[in-house]
This record gives C-alpha cells, sequence and structure tokens, in this order.
C-alpha cells in the first residue's frame, strides 16, 4: 500500500470516530461540566496508555527539550478542546459539527501562510465561499431564532469559531514539530500533560472529580467512548496521515464528519439540520468544490 492510501485510509477512519463524537458527548453535559468531561475522558486514556509512556521512555529516552516541545504543544490542543466543549454546552450538536467540520478552510489558509504550502486562484476562491459559509453557521441562531436561545447560541458559535483558530495553529505546528517523532510515542506523551492541565483546572474553578461520576452510565459510556477512540485511536490515525500529504489534503478529511455528525445526531438527541444550516452546507460545499475538483487534474 503507498503512503498516500495509507494516509487516506488512516483519516477516513478519523472522520468516522470523530464524526460521531459531538452528537455522543452533547448528553453528557447534563451530569458534568465540560473541564470535568475532559478530565474523566483523559484520566481513562492515561491509565491505558501509560504502558506506552514507560515504554517509549525506555526505547527512545527523549530528551528534555523534546518532552518540553511535547507539552507545550499538547496545552494548545488542550486549550482548544476547552473552547470546542464549551461551544458544544451553549448550542446544538449539529450546529458544533458543522462549525467545527470546516476547520479544513482555517489549514488550508494556514498552509498556504506558514508552511508555504502552493494554491492556485481556483482554490483560493473556493476557500473564500467555504469561509462565508462558515460565517453564515455563525450567525445561524439569528436567522432561524432556535428556541428563543439566540444570544446562548451566538455566545456558543463563537466559542467554536475561537476552537477552529485554536486548532488550526495546534495542527500546523504538529505537523512541523513532530515530523521526526513517532506519532504512537507523541500521543502518548499527550495525556499525562492534559491530564495534570485539566485536573489543576478542575481543582482551580473547585469542581468535584470524584469518580462517584462514573455511577452515571451515560459518563461512563461517553468517556470511555471518546478516551478510546476519540482520543488514543483517532488522534494517532490523523497524526500519522497527516505526515504522509500535505495538510490542506488532509484538512479536506475533515469534511467527512458532517454526514456521520449529522446521523448521529438524528437518531440520538433527534436533532434535525435547519433551513440555515442547509443553506451553509450547500455554501461551503460549493467552496471545496472549487477548490479540490478542478478540470485541471483530470488533463494531467
Amino acid at each position: 500500500m503507498s503512503s498516500r492510501a495509507k494516509a487516506y485510509l488512516a483519516l477516513t477512519v478519523t472522520a468516522v470516530l470523530w464524526g460521531a463524537c459531538l452528537p455522543i458527548i452533547k448528553p453528557v453535559f447534563a451530569y458534568i461540566n465540560p473541564f470535568q468531561f475532559l478530565y474523566f475522558r483523559y484520566l481513562l486514556a492515561g491509565v491505558i496508555v501509560l504502558p506506552l509512556v514507560v515504554f517509549y521512555l525506555i526505547k527512545f529516552r527523549p530528551a528534555v527539550k523534546d518532552l518540553l516541545t511535547i507539552a507545550a504543544l499538547e496545552l494548545v490542543q488542550i486549550f482548544s478542546l476547552i473552547l470546542l466543549y464549551l461551544g458544544l454546552n451553549k448550542t446544538s450538536a449539529i450546529e458544533a459539527s458543522l462549525i467545527g467540520a470546516t476547520d479544513p478552510i482555517f489549514l488550508t489558509l494556514g498552509g498556504v501562510l506558514f508552511l508555504k504550502e502552493r494554491e492556485n486562484k481556483q482554490e483560493l476562491k473556493g476557500l473564500l465561499i467555504s469561509f462565508s459559509g462558515t460565517v453564515f453557521l455563525l450567525l445561524e441562531p439569528f436567522l432561524s431564532g432556535r428556541n428563543g436561545g439566540i444570544t446562548l447560541s451566538f455566545f456558543g458559535n463563537l466559542l467554536l469559531f475561537a476552537y477552529l483558530l485554536a486548532i488550526t495553529a495546534y495542527y500546523l505546528l504538529a505537523k512541523v514539530c513532530y515530523r521526526r517523532y513517532p506519532k504512537m510515542m507523541v500521543s502518548s506523551f499527550s495525556y499525562p500533560v492534559c491530564l495534570l492541565t485539566l485536573f489543576g483546572l478542575n481543582r482551580w474553578f473547585n469542581y468535584s472529580v470524584s469518580l462517584s461520576f462514573f455511577n452515571q452510565p451515560v459518563v461512563l459510556i461517553t468517556c470511555a467512548y471518546m478516551a478510546v477512540f476519540g482520543s488514543i485511536i483517532a488522534f494517532t490515525l490523523y497524526l500519522y496521515g497527516q505526515n504522509l500529504i500535505e495538510a490542506s489534503e488532509a484538512s479536506l478529511f475533515t469534511y467527512l464528519h458532517i454526514p456521520f455528525s449529522l446521523l448521529t445526531a438524528f437518531f440520538l438527541l433527534k436533532e434535525v439540520i435547519s433551513w440555515p444550516q442547509f443553506f451553509a452546507l450547500i455554501i461551503i460545499a460549493w467552496g471545496v468544490y472549487l477548490a479540490e475538483y478542478r478540470p485541471r487534474r483530470y488533463n494531467r
């Protein structure tokens, strides 16, 4: 199997696992807040990967500089996830999924500006059209007047927009800084860093981190899903796949999150897509089409 085929397979599996995440997570906020959820998620993941952390410490004996690099980058990631789940807690799972799935727009622009990846005029045109669809999504609560919670939903959408900026910075930095590290090692070392950070944040805000929360099946199942599939498996596969192809091309697999998010939100939460959301989705899809399915690709 070629490197490109391996990247496509890894990123497709990642899209399936991450696409279903937000609708699965949404119900847990009736029992715990986003800071507690992230802590329990990383607590379970940290226990699972602890043998790997020990193994890689012994095998590679990473320098202090390497460990500090990983720690610094993973703090950026955990900050972005906090923004994501705070936003999810204040808006619908479909809205959060649609906005979150537009991060290829920001990654493509970041790849051009910071990684010197080349994009032609057609690609940039598609990028701008897709970006306009993202802005339309951001303003969707004002257009639909959903459940009278316009201010709350708009604030949630703003948090999700901030998440896009933060996670874009993380992925671009990861592509550069993690190039020479085994991806499973990076994934393993990230969990202790995130766990300690989240423990400190929960104590700072005086949030309980009692394991008694696991007596609620929805808390245990959701945290276990995100610890194993959403964190360990999907995160490692994304870093692996992104490292084999261009950052802008890898980011396009994020659009595959949308159908899985819509299906999961419908069956689990009975959420349906609104007309403004559907219109925004059409605009974004049109931009992706213009950017990626260019005639010149078929005339080689």
